[in-house]
């Protein structure tokens, strides 16, 4: 590891990357049950969550005094030419030519500078997130290590992973695709569900039978659930022996998520929509509200990643990153993570990255020299 951190960045900036053409995040599962569409966005029926029609995203790029570039994204698929504004019209001018003692202290500085105006959550973390990807990229470049090795001395350099959706039209092909997924080596996989606690059973069940060769399965309701049906869903799919039931309950309520983990059935799983340890560690102490944390390093980035992991494990709650939607860049630091992460989870993998998403930046080659990620 490097004897220091230090850093000065020469220049920042972002730009927005719009595949359009490209799959819509769902695909064709459930296509056509209430789908409301506009030229950007798509809502499905059963969730409240908007989801954008194809794949966009902000791209950041940092510069270092010695020229040294590295890359960073945000998971930010909604609105992502605001992470843009922010990082090229507002933190470009805040951080451009100043050193730092390490990513931690730009981060700080950040996040210091609006904190108290409320600017604690949403695109402001967005875009550090984004910077301080670049930046603990570029200093991977310039120590010639992939990242995971600058977080910790040994990171895991092989891990087993899970599908994230299965979105296929019809049961029988979605079998199907679960299916042609174990031939490769797929250990589990994630099925999204409505807050319908009788048609998520019945789908479970039927994927459980068409696919008896996954080892493990997780369940998502995306806070569709009411406080009843999470705790029957909770009994349920415990039941039926999911790894974890992940986002039962709106996301802001605690007291709700505080009340469930004490009940019988599934782990409670969540934690994508944090951004900072501060919005997260009430989360994890007693009374917790939740049994696996999962941050999204397209949110945290890996500085306040590896300090709210920390938090976790103090008290015994382990953490599995989450995995979005973005490109290379963000898939790439969620690795990264992946290979710190607690060991007893499988990582999340994302939907198959298309050719042109694929050659975005040369970010990859650092994750590809460290770790590797294994169906």
């Amino acid at each position: 590891m490097p004897s220091n951190f230090n850093f000065s960045i020469r220049t920042v900036n972002s730009i927005h990357l719009a595949f359009k053409g490209s799959d819509s995040y769902w695909e064709s599962y459930r296509a056509g049950e209430g789908d409301r569409l506009t030229e950007r966005f798509e809502f499905k029926q059963g969730w409240q969550t908007v989801y954008a029609r194809y794949i966009e995203t902000p791209l950041v790029k940092v510069t270092l005094s010695d020229g040294t570039v590295g890359w960073g994204e945000a998971n930010a698929g909604i609105g992502p030419e605001v992470v843009c504004l922010i990082v090229n019209e507002l933190l470009a001018q805040m951080i451009e030519g100043q050193e730092f003692e390490n990513p931690a202290g730009l981060w700080d500085f950040l996040y210091d500078s609006q904190r108290g105006r409320g600017y604690s959550s949403g695109y402001w973390l967005d875009a550090l997130a984004a910077i301080d990807i670049a930046v603990w990229d570029a200093i991977g470049k310039r120590e010639q290590s992939p990242v995971a090795a600058l977080l910790v001395p040994v990171p895991r350099k092989r891990f087993d992973v899970y599908l994230s959706g299965v979105r296929r039209a019809t049961l029988e092909e979605r079998v199907d695709h679960v299916n042609s997924w174990i031939d490769t080596g797929l250990k589990g996989a994630k099925i999204f569900l409505t807050g319908d606690v009788d048609a998520g059973a019945d789908e479970l069940d039927g994927l459980m039978r068409g696919a008896p060769g996954l080892e493990q399965w997780m369940v998502d309701t995306l806070w569709m659930c009411s406080h009843e049906s999470a705790e029957i869903g909770k009994r349920v799919y415990g039941d039926r022996g999911v790894r974890f039931f992940e986002c039962p309950l709106q996301p802001e309520d605690l007291a709700g998520h505080q009340e469930l983990v004490t009940k019988p059935g599934a782990p409670i799983a969540l934690g994508e929509h944090f951004r900072s340890r501060y919005q997260m560690e009430a989360w994890v102490q007693k009374p917790r509200a939740l049994d696996v944390y999962q941050p999204d390093i397209g949110r945290t980035g890996f500085t306040d990643y590896m300090i709210q992991k920390e938090i976790a494990e103090k008290v015994a709650v382990p953490t599995t990153p989450h995995m979005g939607s973005g490109v290379s860049v963000f898939q790439a630091a969620t690795l990264q993570c992946a290979a710190v992460a607690s060991p007893e989870f499988l990582q999340e993998s994302g939907r198959t990255i298309g050719p042109a998403r694929r050659g975005v930046g040369h970010w990859l080659a650092v994750s590809r020299r460290g770790v590797r990620a294994s169906r």
